[in-house]
């Protein structure tokens, strides 16, 4: 085959999977897609802040797999992706439970904070 005879498919369109993802997956969806040619796609999605990492899966021996989702990252994102085990980026979400006692009362503080926002609740 002749380089003139092939099809020019630089102007195809990615489809960007509506909850979390890894790199396999995306490769999945888009099937007419070369696997670097969607690594680069992917790595521009980045650089642009369309897509965002949201942490990383263990899966015993290798490198760890990204796990990413399309920006801004939500709490159905954060909670789906802890539902499958996966490792969070730092500073997605906090939990950080701390126990005050005293003789004349005990109380309980949990605080919740997610990126910029704090929550504090008394028990």
């Amino acid at each position: 085959m002749k380089k003139t005879d092939r099809k020019n498919k630089t102007n195809l369109t990615v489809n960007w999977p509506k909850n979390i993802f890894t790199i396999e997956e995306l490769n999945e969806k888009n099937p007419e897609f070369v696997n670097i040619t969607l690594r680069v796609r992917l790595k521009n999605a980045i650089s642009d802040n369309a897509v965002s990492e949201v942490g990383y899966l263990h899966n015993g021996k290798g490198r760890p797999r990204l796990v990413l989702a399309c920006s801004p990252i939500t709490q159905e994102h954060i909670a789906e992706a802890k539902s499958k085990s996966v490792v969070l980026k730092d500073g997605l979400s906090v939990n950080v439970l701390s126990v005050n006692t005293s003789k004349q009362e005990s109380a309980v503080t949990i605080i919740e904070s997610t990126k910029s926002q704090s929550v504090t609740m008394s028990v």
